[in-house]
């Protein structure tokens, strides 16, 4: 923490508490606030993001630090969207909300509001640390603020109930919920000298896609449950089911057909994106290839044996996440193609 402090006091985190007119008290106060917002989301990250936190610890200080204020974001609009006992409207306000202050932190207006919080308030709330901190990220690498709106249209699409017809509208879901997240890591890490950096973009947002397929694959049971289905409606029609009759499973040569067909593109998309660690900045490379080595490891457990992952949530151990970390730290990991293991060598 202390790294990035003294950087953050390079980049003028002073002078913005001193911009906002706040005394020598509240200026220290805020600095104060700056690294417990920090620490926050760090600790977000460890509870919550499970497979995410054991890649984002392999990456240096300064870029860990960033993409656990990545992560806390993207959980506070997460479980904003996610909370049944608030009515639509509710969640819709608090949305805006965010949103609201999230623009506010791109053009470092957030500390004069986190200042009047602390003197009216006392302090802040969860939502505001993590607003503060991310306004700090802001000043201390370029961020672009388009996929951080992108998100919150994401978890719009969250508030009610809908049928997605196609797959056109279950790519647009992941790309706003998933993809996003993998540009703006990729803003975080950089690419390689003298590497395409749009190239880069495409496929961390293929990547995105990627995990997020592999989420709805995971997660069919738990989010109809909630009434919600991700799967493309003409997809299952072509089958003759429907989620419903997919969660029984009916019958098994259609079920297992569909699922197979869900299991492949999700596939294809780790295919297609595979060149990306051989653009990004080596120092993300590690943490890049044990988060996707997870996911399509994930994958491979759903594709398998597709009716007992439906009855049962598929997930990896912790002692296999540290494994797959600890691989991919020392170079030992490289992402497998569609049909085949994970294997050794450099990542």
């Amino acid at each position: 923490m202390s790294e990035h402090l003294e950087k953050h006091e390079r980049d003028g985190g002073s002078d913005a508490a001193e911009a906002c007119g706040a005394s020598q008290a509240l200026r220290v106060e805020m600095e104060l606030s700056i690294q417990d917002g920090w620490r926050l989301c760090e600790q977000i990250t460890r509870t919550e993001a499970r497979n995410f936190y054991y890649g984002l610890k392999l990456l240096p200080h300064a870029e860990r630090t960033a993409l656990f204020v990545v992560y806390a974001w993207m959980r506070v609009i997460d479980d904003i969207a996610d909370d049944e006992s608030a009515s639509v409207e509710s969640r819709t306000q608090e949305l805006d909300f965010v949103e609201r202050g999230t623009r506010a932190a791109f053009g470092r207006d957030w500390y004069r509001s986190a200042a009047n919080s602390l003197q009216t308030d006392g302090g802040l709330t969860r939502e505001e640390y993590v607003l503060l901190a991310l306004a700090q990220e802001v000043v201390l690498r370029k961020l672009s603020i388009d996929d951080f709106l992108a998100a919150i249209e994401g978890q719009r699409m969250d508030l009610t109930a809908r049928v997605y017809q196609s797959f056109e509208e279950t790519a647009l879901y992941c790309d706003r919920v998933a993809s996003t997240v993998g540009r703006i890591c990729l803003d975080v890490w950089g690419v390689r000298d003298m590497r395409d950096a749009a190239r880069a973009r495409e496929l961390s947002t293929a990547r995105g896609i990627a995990f997020q397929l592999t989420n709805i694959l995971r997660d069919i049971r738990e989010d109809h449950a909630r009434g919600r289905c991700y799967l493309p409606a003409d997809e299952l029609a072509a089958h003759g089911l429907t989620v419903e009759s997919l969660l029984a499973w009916n019958d098994d040569r259609r079920c297992a057909a569909f699922m197979r067909e869900q299991c492949a593109r999700a596939g294809r998309y780790f295919d297609e994106s595979a060149s990306l660690e051989a653009i990004v900045s080596t120092k993300a490379v590690s943490t890049l290839t044990a988060m996707s080595v997870i996911y399509r490891r994930i994958l491979e457990k759903i594709a398998s044996d597709p009716r007992r992952a439906l009855e049962k949530r598929v997930s990896l151990s912790t002692f296999e996440k540290i494994s797959i970390g600890l691989r991919a730290r020392f170079g030992l990991l490289r992402i497998a193609s569609a049909g085949s293991r994970e294997t050794g060598g450099s990542a």
